[in-house]
């Protein structure tokens, strides 16, 4: 396996993140039409964006930050609220991202939920908001048990 340097990889994998949201967003602005929030084919638009901008990139990099080095000195606290908060934000932009898609099948006539994208896509965020309250809960805020978390942490 190669032994590759922690934080100029991190910066690589920013960096492809970044590259990935901007492509992601050339191609629905370019190559279908661009965006609006009428419930047309634009409104959909958004639901690409902001599932690849918050459940790839931004939940990528929460997940990354307990891993940078000056995580692993110093308090943790600020490492914690760094972490709840890009995930945060990535359940946010999901969240707005189905509400794209829920906008545009009512405003057309298309039935929701209609594939396994669909259910399996509303399972991962349903799954991802009951895993981002469970760390809130047991991690940021200060009345969980020690043991509690020690259960906890694997998972």
């Amino acid at each position: 396996m190669l032994d590759l340097p922690f934080l100029p990889f991190c910066a690589f994998l920013g960096g492809l993140g970044f590259v990935c949201v901007a492509f992601v967003s050339a191609w629905c602005q370019h190559w279908r039409g661009g965006f609006s929030l009428d419930g047309s084919t634009r409104t959909f638009n958004w639901h690409p964006v902001l599932m690849v901008t918050g459940m790839v990139v931004l939940y990528g990099a929460a997940a990354l930050v307990y891993r940078l080095p000056a995580a692993w000195r110093g308090p943790k606290l600020p490492w914690k609220v760094l972490h709840g908060s890009l995930a945060l934000a990535a359940f946010i932009l999901a969240v707005l991202g189905l509400a794209a898609v829920f906008r545009f099948h009512n405003k057309n006539g298309t039935p929701n939920m209609y594939s396994l994208h669909s259910w399996l896509g509303l399972a991962t965020v349903l799954l991802f908001s009951c895993q981002w309250l469970a760390g809130l809960s047991t991690f940021l805020l200060p009345w969980a048990p020690a043991w509690l978390r020690a259960l906890y942490k694997p998972v």
